[in-house]
């Protein structure tokens, strides 16, 4: 019987990664001394409002960075190939929406949290329910952030599963707790620089490797991998042009136009100017750590295109695909794989830092400042409080997580489930005076109920293997393979191992409906993003919103067609698109 070689991290590797723990704490230390005397709220979860954009972009590239993504996007290239890549266009109009629309109405109204602009727009319930949305979001994936990574890890190189969460989770709370968000961000801007160290290493060492990367190129176009093109409207297409573009415009602007986690970090800017310039220079970090993800994801493929370890059995998970390349490429360079490991985890550093101090925010502002007068000594003390607890809670969640089995995925989905509606809303608020709170409530509940509906939908009838496109692998088969191969592996990869003729699955009979819940789940977002403002709307319009609309505060609402690109449009036309509020008024 052949035995697999296990490969594990050596010393050099630990003392690295340990290295970039120990770097993270004392930037928290730093500013926990530096700032001991100014402590009050703002200060600790705003940092004070006098952040450079640099930093906060930094921040918010590494935020959105997550572990999760630093060991999914390669496996998604590998499996799927190129069109990933279309995310960053995506992501651009995300942030031009954030930018132009979004942000100035939230900064020039000195927001704390952007939970406060919803009751001061509708009512308190209003701000109340996406509040709670937004800690169960966050709760959500946080507790999956921490514990994914170290489970992937330690099915390929025996990585102490609980060891890294538990040390991952107690460094993270420490700085936190020390530096408030000011230490948050500078740890972030050292993380973003580790990632990119990580990525770059193994270009370089693949490259080597593998003959160059015009090779490694060649390879890919071989394997089908290599495709930029892919312009199919059908919306069952797991990934077109598409699907990647209008989804992701309408998942990240679900994170960073509305939600707290991000939008914390550029109100902590000292001006709207410099709010703008973080979002675009993030983009510009999103650009530079999804494209070396992608290529990442080419070399991957390029070693492993004759025998793939997932069909082989060698490894038990997609997130241990990556892992498992690096200890074989760097096996004579000892220390190397460190720097890949502390790439990893400042990725989970970062979004589980960001978590937790949104959190914190929240509770304080949106559930104890309005009922209690509290000096602002007590209520600093109660966030750092806080931030400890909601630590504590995200790794009580990756505990839970290891129990859940196959419901870890689908918490991972019903997070991006959230985000599209929570959107909707938030636009119907600021686009639309003549919404209502009963108009707002009704679209959010319907938007999120639809959502969940597709979702479970589409577990009963998933969608024909075609249409994901799960591009072939090969390994003949390996005496390796045992019976507790667990990893979840679709029909279609299963058909192509040995390269051998697809086996015929029978299908249970599927209803019209069932190409509704076959959409790519890169549409959830979008599809919730419009139910909510179509429901919103109508609803406000039947429970008298459009009566209303003129009571609405001028400040709560953008002036879309008041932007310099609609400046040819006659003033007199633009006022009639006031929809009768006085933004005159607002102007004096």
């Amino acid at each position: 019987i052949e035995m697999q070689v296990v490969r594990t991290f050596s010393v050099g590797d630990y003392v690295v990664f340990a290295i970039m723990l120990v770097a993270s704490t004392l930037i928290g230390l730093f500013f926990a001394i530096r700032d001991r005397k100014k402590r009050n709220t703002e200060e600790y979860l705003l940092a004070g409002r006098s952040m450079s954009p640099y930093p906060v972009g930094f921040s918010l590239a590494v935020s959105f960075m997550s572990a999760v993504t630093v060991l999914g996007t390669p496996v998604e290239v590998y499996r799927f190939g190129t069109m990933f890549a279309w995310v960053v266009v995506g992501m651009l109009f995300a942030m031009i929406i954030t930018s132009e629309i979004f942000i100035p109405v939230f900064y020039n109204m000195g927001l704390t949290t952007v939970y406060e602009y919803l009751e001061k727009r509708f009512n308190r319930t209003v701000r109340l329910t996406a509040t709670a949305l937004f800690m169960i979001h966050t709760i959500l994936y946080g507790g999956i952030v921490i514990y994914a990574p170290a489970l992937a890890l330690n099915s390929v190189t025996g990585l102490n599963l609980w060891g890294a969460v538990v040390s991952t989770g107690l460094v993270c709370i420490f700085y936190s707790c020390l530096g408030g968000l000011k230490g948050v961000i500078w740890t972030d801007a050292l993380q973003a620089t580790i990632m990119l160290v990580g990525f770059v290493a193994i270009l370089i060492q693949g490259s080597l490797k593998l003959g160059g990367f015009a090779n490694i190129w060649k390879l890919c176009e071989e394997g089908s991998r290599i495709e930029f093109w892919k312009f199919d409207t059908d919306p069952r297409i797991r990934y077109s042009v598409w699907s990647v573009t209008v989804g992701m415009t309408v998942l990240v602007c679900g994170l960073y136009a509305v939600n707290q986690s991000q939008v914390q970090r550029y109100l902590s800017c000292r001006s709207v100017k410099e709010a703008k310039i973080a979002v675009f220079f993030n983009w510009l970090g999103l650009v530079l750590l999804n494209g070396l993800a992608v290529m990442t994801g080419i070399v991957l493929y390029a070693y492993y295109k004759d025998c793939d370890p997932l069909s082989a059995g060698q490894v038990k998970f997609r997130d241990g695909l990556l892992p498992y390349m690096v200890l074989e490429i760097f096996k004579d360079n000892p220390g190397v794989p460190g720097i890949f490991l502390a790439s990893i985890y400042s990725g989970s550093l970062s979004t589980i830092s960001t978590a937790i101090t949104a959190l914190s925010s929240v509770t304080i502002h949106d559930f104890l400042k309005p009922h209690f007068s509290w000096q602002e000594k007590t209520f600093t003390n109660i966030s750092i409080g806080l931030i400890f607890v909601y630590g504590l809670l995200l790794m009580l969640f990756a505990y839970l997580s290891s129990k859940l089995g196959a419901i870890l995925q689908a918490a991972i989905s019903i997070v991006g489930i959230l985000s599209g509606p929570l959107f909707g809303l938030f636009s119907v608020g600021v686009l639309f005076p003549f919404a209502n709170s009963i108009g707002a409530l009704s679209g959010l509940v319907v938007g999120i109920g639809m959502n969940v509906w597709v979702f479970v939908g589409s577990k009963y009838y998933p969608p024909p293997p075609h249409f994901a496109n799960e591009l072939p692998r090969s390994c003949p088969i390996s005496s390796n393979v045992t019976s507790n191969y667990t990893d979840v592996v679709t029909t279609s990869a299963a058909q192509y191992m040995n390269n051998t003729t697809p086996i015929p699955v029978p299908s249970p009979a599927r209803p019209p409906v069932a190409d509704l819940y076959a959409m790519s789940y890169y549409y959830y977002s979008a599809f919730g993003f419009c139910i909510v403002l179509t429901v919103g709307l109508i609803v406000s319009l039947i429970t008298g919103g459009y009566k209303q609309r003129k009571e609405v505060n001028p400040k709560l609402i953008y002036r879309f067609f008041d932007h310099w690109i609609f400046q040819c449009i006659p003033m007199r036309i633009r006022r009639k698109l006031w929809c009768g509020v006085n933004h005159e008024e607002k102007t004096k």
